[in-house]
């Protein structure tokens, strides 16, 4: 046990003591900390409008536009719908009149056939496109209200967005989140490639050491006065713990976050995560970590040096990056078939039940097996991986190949 400590001790305090450790730990939040920042304290008087950088510094004129209807259709412009925005004309004489007289921004002329061809003609000085177009919603709108005969009851309905209620079949699993909202997209996206990043990165950690001790020879120094078992728990808990740390910075840093720009921005309630997904968040790191982990050890051990080790670790990360090539299908049905699969499976339940959790309505019964079925995975490759590490020495210099590191794995 003094071994394991002294294994752990080491380990923990040189990966946190490392340059680029450090560095991640804190650039990570610190970016997009600035970026918030910066958009937030961006006054009006500082800033340039979208409209002002497309049009050279020059906003829309408060002239109105003309509307001249050869088609019989525009029999009234009421204020409520336009805002004063468009006036009908007789004539397109006047109105161009009107135009050179500067009291118009242009004007609009509505063909005889426009119920057969839709065309409407905008004429104006200039043909900026942004200035030239900005009023076009306002004579769509003119238009739509006059065909449906000038009722505003009926226009009113007939403008305003259907209202769908999604009832679930099964309430148990029901989803809580309005699937309208493009946050409910974008938030259990964003989760999933976090944890694929922080699982994928933080093992990767594991991978290194091993494989610059081998190459150093160190691994034969130790292994000669500390047991295998010791030396890869010490290993393992000791950037495990260095991991966790990272974890739990980084999502500090997003809670703070979140918190600010909720105030700054007004943020939609849904990009407020539930305080249990951060408890589950780190639960799964965990038996995340420790399952990557040591598979990358293991390759670590055997691979005759690092860098074919690095080649090889595709095929370790090949269930994390189908997880996150289907993530749409996780996020569109979270309660489906594959979904179920993904998030059970302990190859891909760290990314896949996260992306369920971010969502909600996911069972407690399947959380607690998706978990079990980890931990349970985690002690076999605690076991086998400490195999690795005994048989180490005779593999140095051995070609590497997943049908050895297979066998090795499951020799007792």
């Amino acid at each position: 046990m003094n071994k394991t400590w002294s294994v752990f001790k080491h380990e923990f305090l040189t990966t946190i003591s490392r340059r680029s450790f450090i560095l991640t730990l804190i650039l990570v939040p610190l970016i997009p900390a600035l970026v918030l920042w910066i958009l937030g304290n961006l006054s009006e008087s500082q800033s340039q409008s979208l409209t002002q950088v497309f049009t050279g510094g020059q906003t829309a004129s408060a002239l109105p536009y003309g509307a001249v209807d050869h088609s019989g259709l525009l029999t009234e412009a009421p204020d409520w719908l336009t805002g004063g925005t468009i006036v009908l004309l007789p004539s397109a004489e006047e109105a161009h009149q009107l135009l050179q007289e500067g009291k118009l921004q242009g004007y609009y002329e509505i063909p005889q056939d426009y119920l057969q061809s839709g065309k409407v003609s905008l004429f104006r000085e200039d043909v900026n496109p942004v200035t030239g177009f900005e009023q076009t919603s306002a004579m769509e709108n003119l238009i739509a209200y006059n065909l449906l005969g000038r009722d505003q009851d009926l226009y009113l309905k007939y403008t305003n967005p259907v209202s769908f209620v999604l009832e679930e079949v099964n309430p148990a699993i029901a989803e809580t989140r309005d699937t309208e909202d493009p946050l409910a997209f974008f938030v259990p996206y964003g989760v999933t490639l976090f944890f694929y990043m922080i699982v994928f990165i933080t093992s990767s950690m594991l991978l290194n050491t091993v494989g610059k001790d081998k190459d150093n020879r160190v691994m034969e120094v130790l292994l000669s006065s500390v047991k295998s078992t010791n030396l890869f728990i010490g290993k393992l808990t000791g950037l495990g713990l260095a991991g966790l740390l990272q974890l739990v910075v980084w999502f500090g840093a997003a809670l703070v976050l979140l918190h600010v720009t909720g105030q700054t921005f007004s943020l939609p309630i849904a990009i407020n995560l539930p305080a249990a997904l951060y408890v589950y968040g780190i639960l799964f790191f965990i038996v995340g970590f420790i399952f990557y982990a040591s598979l990358m050890a293991g390759i670590g051990a055997m691979a005759p040096n690092l860098r074919e080790g690095s080649q090889s670790t595709f095929f370790v990360a090949l269930p994390l990056i189908l997880t996150v090539v289907a993530v749409n299908s996780l996020i569109q049905m979270p309660h489906g078939g594959l979904a179920t699969v993904l998030s059970l499976l302990p190859p891909t339940a760290p990314v896949a039940m996260m992306t369920r959790l971010t969502i909600g309505g996911v069972p407690g019964w399947q959380i607690a097996l998706a978990f079990g079925l980890l931990a349970l995975t985690d002690v076999f490759l605690i076991k086998g991986v400490s195999n690795l590490f005994r048989s180490q020495n005779l593999l140095t210099g051995s070609k590497f190949s997943f049908k050895l590191f297979l066998r090795e794995l499951v020799r007792r």
